[in-house]
């Protein structure tokens, strides 16, 4: 059963994504414009459970429910409604990985911590030239010039937005509590008429 909670701002999304659809003319908020507020149909549980079988990880409650409930992927080159331009189906979740991925990558914890600072990311948690600093992650959406938001589904830091900006200081975490704290986010600028997002 589904947390009530969960279900509230599931609605209230829902709700918002479809304001931000019906808005009149061209969308101004940068990246909208490839998916123009569209979604892809919803995953089954059964699809996503398989997934998560398969990777050894448990998608974090938020993520999970919206991309079983309200909508995955979609019509954008780069996926549907979200962030940037727009947010990748879950089978591109290898995106924002430095290197090819292994059965373990998405179980292996992500290193980074909010408010960490690191003298030199990503040397300080992959010092090999085959290591990977994006355990622990999927990727969300593109921003553009190689950058993604990001999602961590393990390690400390599990549930949270950040980036693969590759910064020398480390990831720069969203101060969103979540995925879909991050994506109501990016939906009331929207519907405030808002050019860009971070």
């Amino acid at each position: 059963m589904v947390d009530p909670d969960l279900l509230a701002r599931l609605d209230r999304v829902a709700t918002k994504l479809a304001a931000a659809a019906r808005r009149p003319g061209e969308p101004v908020m940068f990246g909208a414009s490839a998916h123009r507020f569209k979604l892809g149909p919803p995953l089954t549980d059964s699809e996503v459970s398989a997934f998560e079988r398969e990777y050894g990880v448990s998608l974090p409650d938020g993520y999970r429910a919206f991309i079983t409930r309200i909508g995955h992927g979609g019509p954008g080159r780069w996926g549907g409604a979200g962030p940037y331009y727009g947010l990748h189906p879950l089978q591109d979740w290898d995106t924002s990985l430095w290197g090819m991925p292994n059965a373990n990558t998405l179980a292996t914890p992500f290193p980074a911590e909010p408010g960490r600072v690191y003298s030199d990311w990503p040397s300080d948690v992959a010092p090999g030239d085959d290591d990977e600093p994006y355990t622990g992650t999927l990727a969300l959406s593109d921003q553009g010039c190689g950058d993604l938001a990001i999602l961590v589904v393990s390690g400390p830091a599990r549930g949270r937005v950040t980036d693969n900006s590759g910064a020398p200081t480390g990831p720069t975490f969203t101060n969103d509590a979540d995925f879909l704290g991050w994506y109501e986010r990016w939906l009331d600028a929207v519907l405030a008429g808002a050019t860009h997002f971070r």
